[in-house]
């Protein structure tokens, strides 16, 4: 993989990016990109994308798979609270 791609700038200033450069850094269409005008050149850069959404499928999947509920959940986090709440008194 190349660190330098060239794109052509056509009417109104638009310019399409590499397939390869959207595919690596996961730009999507609506994605807002900041510019960095240094004077004698712009530096063009991806925002850092959260990965929650991912994580999160991830682990429901997990929970799914091994039985885990919802309410299992908040089942035993009742229980936890109500252990810790005698333990505290």
């Amino acid at each position: 993989m190349s660190n330098i791609f060239h794109v052509q700038v056509v009417q109104r200033g638009i310019i399409t990016l590499p397939k390869e450069l959207r595919e690596t850094n996961r730009i999507e269409e609506g994605d807002l990109l900041t510019l960095i005008n240094l004077g004698d050149g712009v530096v063009v850069m991806s925002p850092q994308r959260s990965h929650v959404e991912e994580i999160s499928n991830k682990l429901a999947k997990e929970w799914q798979e091994s039985g885990e509920t919802l309410e299992s959940m908040l089942t035993t986090l009742r229980e936890v609270r109500e252990e810790y709440g005698t333990k505290k008194s």
